[in-house]
């Protein structure tokens, strides 16, 4: 009887079963934008997984000896997982991140009987992420996920930047084609690694 009650609330309360906990590092940059930039898109999926109350999120730090492979396979992620206390880890790859920029000029402004003329500017970015979602417990590979996002904006006369490594997962004010691109992707990829750790 007090089984089941305990079962009964940990359905009703979710919030009361203990969280899994996974850590996050760096994605390896295929795209060629920077080793930093795998460090800020491991930190967007941290910040994605920390809306859900069963799944506690870490961003582990990989910082490579001199005589040390700066990639991160299967065993050493692994490792990485036991010495920092979580469940299961995620590593990955930037497979693409592109960006593109153009101008036209659009209709003229009349200003104080003045014509004056004007530009658009259109900045479209894509993005592929591969995310592989590993268990500590088991040493291995659960499965990999691979999802891509893309966006495109345009604005009269702004300067909207087309640079990947300037994104930053707690400026929640990032507003560029890229960021969103990126939001895109991330959301996707943990939506299934969740789903998958849910089953």
């Amino acid at each position: 009887m007090k089984t089941g009650f305990i079962v009964f609330l940990l359905c009703v309360f979710p919030a009361l079963c203990v969280a899994q906990k996974i850590g996050v590092l760096p994605f390896e940059d295929a795209s060629g934008v920077g080793s930093a930039f795998g460090e800020n898109v491991a930190k967007f999926i941290r910040s994605e997984f920390l809306k859900n109350k069963s799944i506690t999120p870490k961003f582990i730090q990989f910082k490579p000896k001199e005589d040390e492979s700066s990639t991160i396979d299967v065993d050493k992620a692994v490792e990485l997982g036991k010495k920092n206390g979580v469940d299961f880890v995620v590593i990955g790859t930037i497979l693409e991140a592109e960006a593109t920029s153009s101008s036209s000029g659009v209709g003229g402004i009349s200003i104080l009987g003045q014509s004056v003329g004007s530009s658009l500017r259109t900045v479209s970015a894509t993005i592929t992420i591969q995310g592989d979602l590993l268990s500590v417990k088991e040493g291995k590979l659960i499965e990999s996920f691979r999802t891509s996002g893309s966006k495109t904006d345009a604005s009269v006369g702004a300067d909207i930047s087309t640079e990947w490594g300037r994104l930053d997962s707690d400026q929640k004010a990032d507003n560029s084609p890229n960021a969103k691109a990126l939001r895109e992707a991330v959301e996707e990829l943990v939506d299934q690694m969740t789903e998958k750790l849910q089953e």
